[in-house]
């Protein structure tokens, strides 16, 4: 047996032992029957903390926006909470003023940047000014539902737990592709994630709808946003705000009845520079995530190694299918065989066969994380330490044909409205104590 086909052989044996054994156990810890018990109030009066809901907007659309914020302001929270909506140095200002102006208020309040600085900066221009005791994070595509606030802050009743990520699905399913998407996120969720938090460890909180204690962020703010230029970075804010909150010795969990819907990439195009910019942040937050495992359970050593190896398998399995067959023509049906089990080795990851909508999907994500995650994977490895990442994926040019206008000429028009925002009530907001130092380094986000 030649090179290729021993490299094969052994990618298919290494499949085998990974995937079904990780399939396995994510099915058990992510079993809702398993879910731990939390913690709830010994006091007669409910516990309704202070919530600042921060929603960044960069390039968003004004539709998107405005229901992102009609939501919001429907929710059934019974305890004070304040939405800060960031608008970071938009090209498309123009078109979302109007949205900004409807909203701002004495529960809303909107902080226009002159420039684009990305989005852990305009997430900080909110955060300095809040006061609550949690921290939600939303997207500026992203619709909650009602009860969302009251459901996904329920579990940092639990004082251990620093960050709770809620249930995300799709809310543009017109498209093929963003159905596929939908069944993905189900699977990203409801067992990725579910799993995870059987042992109080997400590992990523989803940025369109994640909640924060403030202690437990305010005890990594330095880290996450960087001191110094050099060490600042740019993209990855949701692993990397996550990882920094578990490292500090605090809980992350999902909270599968928070639940929230969220625009996604309609084409491929949109869709390769999303997972570029994701697979690009999962591989530079790789040591740090290795860094957690000490002390924990083994399981999210399993979980970490399979999300991280399989793809690298069944890439390797390609390439030295590929190279066999042209060397040895005759082992085609050998080298198809391997690839086929490695293939039904996974099956226990995705939804079941037995079902149409099941079959679909392993038809349509197969070939989509053949012919387009593999190589999107495998760039961003390479690639994850050289290049920097605009904040969210917007086409920064279609929007300024679109608007027909520039940043540079919003400028002398549209002041930065930050100062007149810092005081509520008639009495200047203050900053919590710990917040104070690097507030003042802050002084230009506007």
């Amino acid at each position: 047996m030649d090179a290729p086909a021993t490299v094969l052989t052994v990618a298919l044996f290494l499949q085998l032992a990974i995937a079904p054994t990780y399939a396995r156990l994510q099915r058990r810890f992510a079993d809702p029957r398993r879910r731990p018990v939390r913690a709830s109030s010994a006091s007669a009066t409910p516990w309704r903390p202070g919530v600042d809901i921060i929603v960044p907007c960069y390039n968003e659309e004004p539709l998107l926006l405005a229901s992102c914020l009609a939501s919001l302001r429907g929710q059934d929270y019974q305890g004070p909470f304040h939405v800060w909506v960031v608008d970071d140095g938009s090209d498309n200002r123009a078109d979302l003023l109007p949205v900004l102006k409807a909203v701002e208020g004495s529960s809303c309040s909107v902080v226009l940047r002159d420039r684009h600085e990305g989005k852990r900066e305009a997430q900080a221009a909110a955060l300095f000014r809040g006061r609550g005791e949690i921290l939600l994070t939303v997207d500026s595509d992203t619709t909650i539902v009602p009860d969302g606030i009251s459901k996904i802050i329920a579990p940092l009743l639990d004082p251990t737990l620093g960050a709770v990520t809620g249930s995300l699905r799709v809310s543009n399913l017109d498209t093929w592709l963003t159905r596929l998407i939908q069944t993905r996120y189900g699977l990203l969720f409801d067992k990725e994630r579910a799993a995870q938090s059987h042992f109080r460890a997400v590992l990523c909180c989803a940025g369109p709808f994640s909640a924060y204690r403030r202690s437990a962020v305010e005890s990594v703010w330095s880290k996450y946003v960087g001191q110094r230029a050099k060490k600042r970075r740019v993209f990855g804010d949701d692993l990397e705000l996550t990882n920094l909150v578990l490292d500090a010795g605090w809980g992350s969990v999902y909270e599968p009845m928070a639940k929230a819907s969220t625009n996604v990439p309609s084409n491929l195009t949109h869709y390769i520079q999303q997972q570029i910019r994701w697979n690009r942040s999962f591989y530079r937050e790789l040591p740090r995530m290795l860094s957690l495992l000490p002390g924990r359970s083994r399981y999210l050593a399993v979980d970490l190694a399979a999300r991280t190896l399989m793809p690298v398998l069944v890439a390797v399995g390609l390439a030295s299918t590929v190279i066999d067959v042209m060397q040895a023509p005759e082992r085609l049906p050998w080298d198809a065989g391997a690839l086929a089990l490695m293939g039904l080795a996974s099956l226990g990851l995705v939804p079941s066969p037995s079902t149409a909508d099941g079959r679909r999907f392993i038809l349509l994500y197969g070939l989509v994380f053949i012919v387009v995650l593999l190589p999107t994977r495998l760039w961003a490895a390479c690639t994850c330490m050289l290049f920097k990442h605009q904040w969210r994926t917007r086409d920064r040019r279609r929007r300024r044909s679109r608007t027909g206008t520039s940043k540079q000429s919003l400028r002398p028009a549209l002041p930065d409205l930050a100062s007149l925002l810092l005081v509520e009530d008639d009495r200047p907001v203050q900053l919590p104590a710990g917040f104070a130092a690097a507030a003042t380094q802050q002084e230009d986000l506007g």
